[in-house]
């Protein structure tokens, strides 16, 4: 059995180490401190579920590693540009 390591891969890995960072997290917040962190690792671990699929559809129908890779790292750039157009229109 082959091994692909894909960029997809690499995001859910990130992912699921920034969401069990964050879970593992024990800071005393002050009173006044508007705790969002359960969100966030809520969002993480969405993410993760999310890339992970995406990445073996990907593979299913992309037989070719350095077509998967150019299409996958393709997507990523796309959806950072898309999260900073979002951010800079909300701000």
């Amino acid at each position: 059995m082959k091994v692909k390591l894909t960029p997809l891969n690499i995001v859910s890995a990130l992912c699921l180490v920034v969401a069990v960072l964050l879970l593992l997290d024990k800071k005393d917040k002050g009173p006044q401190h508007i705790d969002v962190s359960g969100l966030l690792i809520g969002f993480c671990f969405l993410a993760t579920v999310v890339a992970f699929i995406s990445d073996q559809i990907f593979r299913r129908f992309i037989p070719s590693l350095k077509k998967l890779w150019i299409i996958e790292g393709v997507l990523i750039v796309f959806i950072i540009i898309l999260i900073f157009i979002i951010k800079a229109s909300i701000i």
